[in-house]
This record gives C-alpha cells, sequence and structure tokens, in this order.
C-alpha cells in the first residue's frame, strides 16, 4: 500500500488539488465477497475505513460479481453488515450482524436515509435550453 494514492494522502493531485480521502466527509457504503479472489473481503474492509466512520462495510456471501448480482429472493443469499470502525477485519466479522437474503433492501434503507425529499422524473428527456439529440437508446448504439 505504501504507493497507493488513494490511501496515502496527497501522493496525487488532480487539477493540481492534493487528494487525500479521509477529508471526505459523507458516509459510504462499501461492500466485499467473502469468497471474492480478486478483491478480497479484508482489503474492501480496509477500503471503507479510508473513508470514516459514517461508513457501512457489507460483507455478501458470494464471490466476486455474484456478491453485486445478488438480488431479493436469491434462495441462498445473506450479508453481514455494520459500521467499518473496527481496524481489524476479523473484529468487524465478530461485530457484523448478519441478515437473510440480499444486501440490497439494506443498501436502499442506507441511501433514503442519507437522500432528499424524492421528487418525481421529468415526463420527457431534455428541456428547452438542453433538447434530447435522438431518442433511447442513442445513435451509438446503432453504429457497427
Amino acid at each position: 500500500m505504501g504507493k497507493n494514492p488513494y490511501v496515502n494522502a496527497a501522493t496525487m493531485t488532480i487539477l493540481g488539488v492534493p487528494v487525500d480521502l479521509s477529508k471526505v466527509d459523507i458516509g459510504a457504503y462499501v461492500i466485499g465477497g467473502i469468497t471474492d479472489h480478486i478483491t478480497p473481503w479484508k482489503s474492501c474492509h480496509a477500503t471503507a475505513r479510508v473513508f470514516g466512520d459514517d461508513t457501512t462495510f457489507v460483507l455478501a456471501n458470494a464471490g466476486h460479481l455474484q456478491s453485486l448480482i445478488n438480488p431479493p429472493g436469491a434462495p441462498k443469499a445473506f450479508f453481514s453488515s455494520a459500521p467499518s470502525r473496527a481496524a481489524d477485519p476479523d473484529e468487524w466479522a465478530r461485530t457484523a450482524v448478519r441478515q437473510e437474503g440480499s444486501w440490497w433492501p439494506h443498501w436502499r434503507a442506507w441511501v433514503h436515509q442519507r437522500s432528499g425529499e424524492s421528487i418525481a422524473a421529468p415526463g420527457k428527456a431534455g428541456s428547452l435550453a438542453h433538447r434530447p439529440l435522438c431518442a433511447a437508446p442513442g445513435e451509438y448504439v446503432m453504429v457497427k
């Protein structure tokens, strides 16, 4: 991790501004998978800790993509969740609450707690100042 610019403050700049993710003061919802061989869950837990005390870490009972694509109704799905405050991932695991089912409803409740009032979506795309270029799905889809 010595050169990782995301966890080592000011080792990376964007438009001349040093990046320090520890200064981010909004919560994050970080997910790991128990059997993920690409991004091991203990590393995902360390990522969650970068964002501070208002971060929730969720550990799903699957591997890499299966951890994310695990919709409600999946019969064998479960996950554990807790704030990411514990420095040791094994300590986090001992305090996390196991819940049956998909993590999706848990995330939805988490994001709703941090969201403003819901508003209706516009009836159509664009505005007087910004007209749509073409109908969905977009011309780029048809390019060969």
